[in-house]
């Protein structure tokens, strides 16, 4: 199981703290940075995109009741990676530079890392 998921994280497109768009649905639009990936479902979470409200009972002095706003999951085929350098939506292309398999933009042609 966990080479199965070493594979799926190879050929995903998005990483943590990339910035990302989203293409579809209600949030449409709308950046933000990508916090964690899920390789089982294949979803991503991203900051302030996909906002669900929990209710939440008490567990200690530090955590109290209520009705807490945290980001939920979205799908990585509803992201489009934001290209640091040049700041617009891309595609990217793979390929070994020194042994080392390495993110091109195929708008501008920089590294992504």
């Amino acid at each position: 199981m966990k080479r199965k998921l070493e594979h799926i994280k190879n050929k995903l497109h998005i990483k943590k703290n990339d910035l990302v768009e989203v293409n579809t649905g209600e949030e449409k639009g709308r950046r933000g940075r990508v916090l964690e990936i899920i390789l089982e479902k294949r979803t991503a979470i991203v900051e302030g995109i996909n906002l669900v409200k929990k209710h939440q009972r008490a567990r200690s002095q530090t955590q109290p009741a209520g009705i807490i706003t945290k980001p939920a999951s979205i799908n990585i085929s509803n992201l489009v990676l934001i290209c640091p350098k040049c700041g617009k939506k891309t595609k990217i292309k793979r390929e070994k530079i020194e042994k080392k398999r390495t993110r091109i933009c195929k708008e501008c042609g920089e590294i992504i890392e």
